[in-house]
């Protein structure tokens, strides 16, 4: 009784989302202003340049994947500033992303560079 108890309980925690697990994408790290114009041309989205997303930091970023641009949020603005930064990368950069995905927006909480 006490185990089906506990499976009840769980199962209830996540109905209610408070234990929903989050997701994983992997796509082309974009800045906000450029990445939604891409969508659908696989070639322009990994021509696009560090340099450029750098130099639109202000419009936040996310990453262009399964036919559509996801954003990030705050935190996940800051690791793919971080990320950006630090590459050698020209072009091409393309991420995996964790977090959980709502509607418009990712509440990142993991990026990192996959070849």
């Amino acid at each position: 009784m006490r185990k089906l108890a506990i499976f009840f309980l769980l199962g209830v925690l996540c109905s209610m989302g408070l234990l929903a697990h989050g997701e994983a994408k992997t796509g082309i790290l974009a800045d906000g202003h450029c990445g939604p114009g891409m969508v659908g041309d696989e070639a322009k989205a990994s021509d696009h340049k560090v340099t450029c997303a750098l130099s639109c930091k202000d419009n936040g970023f996310g990453i262009i994947a399964d036919g559509k641009f996801y954003p990030f949020d705050e935190e996940g603005n800051k690791q793919a500033l971080a990320l950006l930064e630090a590459t050698e990368k020209g072009s091409d950069l393309k991420v995996r992303v964790e977090g959980d995905f709502e509607e418009d927006l990712i509440k990142v909480s993991a990026i990192e560079t996959v070849e």
